[in-house]
């Protein structure tokens, strides 16, 4: 099975939640920071457009 990954920009961050655009869907999601951070390091979301990773992450 080819494993494929979604496309999501970030809108916004707070301490705990992620706010997602889907940009195949265009519809926005807020995620959990951690569920977010999970998916990024799994492949299952694919970061588009310009965004920092937070300090936790580099």
């Amino acid at each position: 099975m080819i494993k494929r990954s979604i496309k999501v920009k970030v809108l916004r961050e707070t301490s705990r939640t992620v706010t997602i655009k889907l940009v195949t869907l265009n519809r926005r999601m807020p995620v959990s920071r951690s569920d977010f951070e999970q998916r990024v390091k799994d492949g299952e979301y694919e970061v588009v457009g310009s965004h920092e990773m937070a300090d936790s992450e580099q």
